[in-house]
Order: structure tokens, then sequence, then C-alpha cells
């Protein structure tokens, strides 16, 4: 878990600025400088409603790796009460919508049972809307993630569909092919649905392809977790 002291101290001056900066961060702690400096910039007067647009992300990214869930849940709900603020001054803001999507995906894990089935339905919808209107955003995040929820969620919930989650990582790849994430989950579908073959194909890729160099840490990741999974399958 990445222990995250929040400063008050301004990193940018601007919401391009500080959403250029989580662009490039590479960790928690980066990311919660900008955190920082939109939380402060949210409290002034006549705040601009892409601070909390970006706030809502920021707090998403900085909870989705941690482990505690009481500390984890504050966080999601922290980046869905930015999101609603964003979407109550303008309902087309689609990276507001997205990022809602996200926390409340990750909020439902938390809640688990069936009291988190509408926080998923609602979440499967929205990002149905981010992808028909922003297809390419976080490399084909609304695609991708929504593929990996049908792929998971169990049938009893009327919401599982490999079928149809294969296909939508299938379009997550197609859109952007260098997307090592993209790239893990059809490794994963291909797996669960019977198709070994096509998922060493995607973890050779996933593996012989270079990490990007201003944020290594996530294609790291993805690399590990790749390498895993060919192990559970017996290598190539």
């Amino acid at each position: 878990m990445f222990l995250v002291c929040l400063s008050t101290q301004a990193y940018a001056e601007t919401v391009e600025a500080i959403t250029a900066a989580m662009d490039a961060a590479d960790s928690p702690a980066q990311v919660a400088k900008q955190a920082a400096a939109l939380e402060a910039m949210t409290r002034s007067k006549n705040a601009p409603r892409a601070a909390f647009t970006q706030l809502a992300r920021a707090d998403y990214l900085i909870g989705e790796d941690i482990k505690d869930k009481k500390t984890k849940l504050s966080w999601m709900d922290k980046a869905i009460k930015a999101a609603d603020t964003a979407l109550a001054a303008s309902p087309g803001d689609i990276t507001a919508l997205y990022w809602r999507s996200m926390a409340c995906l990750q909020k439902a894990d938390v809640v688990g049972s069936l009291s988190a089935l509408g926080l998923v339905k609602q979440a499967l919808k929205d990002l149905d809307t981010v992808s028909s209107r922003d297809a390419c955003y976080d490399s084909a995040g609304a695609y991708r993630t929504r593929g990996k929820v049908l792929m998971e969620a169990p049938s009893w919930a009327f919401i599982g569909d490999k079928k149809k989650g294969v296909m939508l990582i299938e379009k997550a790849k197609a859109i952007a092919p260098g997307c090592l994430l993209n790239r893990l989950y059809l490794a994963q579908a291909y797996r669960v649905t019977g198709r070994p073959e096509d998922a060493r194909a995607e973890i050779r890729y996933i593996i012989s392809a270079p990490a990007d160099k201003v944020k290594p840490t996530d294609d790291m990741k993805v690399k590990d977790e790749a390498a895993r999974l060919l192990k559970d399958m017996g290598g190539f």
C-alpha cells in the first residue's frame, strides 16, 4: 500500500498543467501532488469545472491500488463526489463520467454482494456512453473496462457475457494496440474462453514490447502479470 500525504502546496497553477503532470505521473505520490493542487483550486470561488473532473481522476488513481477497504472506499467516494460536481455543471463531461464509472466499479468491488449490483449496472451504462462519445480516451478504457467486467461478472447477476466481453476488449486493442493493459485483458479473456494460443500471442507481445519511457511502472506491472499468466498456462 502506498501511504499518501497530501501537501497543501500547489504543484501547478492551471488545470491544464496539472492534467499534463498527472499524465506523466508514475506513482501515487506524484499524483497526490496534483490532487493537492486540485483540492485547493476547487475550494476557490468560481473554480473551473475541469478542476473537479481532474480531481475525480486523481482521487481514483490514488485509491485504485490501496488494499485497506475503508481507505479505498473513502477515495472512491471522493472521486464520485468530484465527478458529480463536474457533471452537475456539465452533464456532457465524458471525462468526468468515465472516472465516476471507474470509481463506482471499484466501490462495488469493496461493497460486494447484491448491494454492488446497481453500481455496476450504472457504471456499465455510463461507460457505454463514454465509448460512443470518446472511444479513444484512456487508451480505449471504456471498451477495455466494460469487457473486463462482462468477462468476470457472475452469470446470476445477469451481467456476465464472455462472448461480448471478448469482443469489447478486442475493440479496445484495435483502437489502442500499443496499450499493454488492453493486451493483458485480452490474453486473460482468450484463456478463459478456450483460446490458449491466442492468449500466448498477446503475452508474447506484452513481454517483448518496451515499457513506456515516461510512465514505465504501469507497464512493468502488466508485464509481471503477463509472466504470471504464462506460468499458470504452462509456458509457451
